[in-house]
């Protein structure tokens, strides 16, 4: 936010709480907008965050990584699947 002087000298209430609301929703879309992009960051995602992206069950990604359409990978004992992989699923 850059930093400037607002004088308040004679406003009424409606214009300060538009103005105040008017803060608040800029501040709530930029929260939104890094959030949003932390997500995007991910190279893998887990096996509950997968289902709910592509919207199938566990058991459907079981039979996909079986069949090759999208593989997970295991580390350690967590199945995991790779964030291009998914991409790709959704490309093609």
């Amino acid at each position: 936010m850059v930093n400037s002087t607002i004088q308040l000298t004679q406003i009424d209430l409606d214009s300060f709480g538009q103005f105040i609301q008017k803060l608040v929703r800029e501040e709530l879309e930029k929260y939104g907008r890094n959030s949003h992009n932390q997500e995007n960051e991910k190279d893998f995602y887990t096996r509950d965050e997968t289902a709910k992206l592509l919207n199938v069950s566990f058991t459907t990604l079981f039979h996909w990584n079986n069949q090759g359409i999208l593989k997970a990978k295991k580390i350690k004992k967590r199945v995991y699947y790779s964030k291009s992989d998914i991409q790709q699923y959704l490309n093609h």
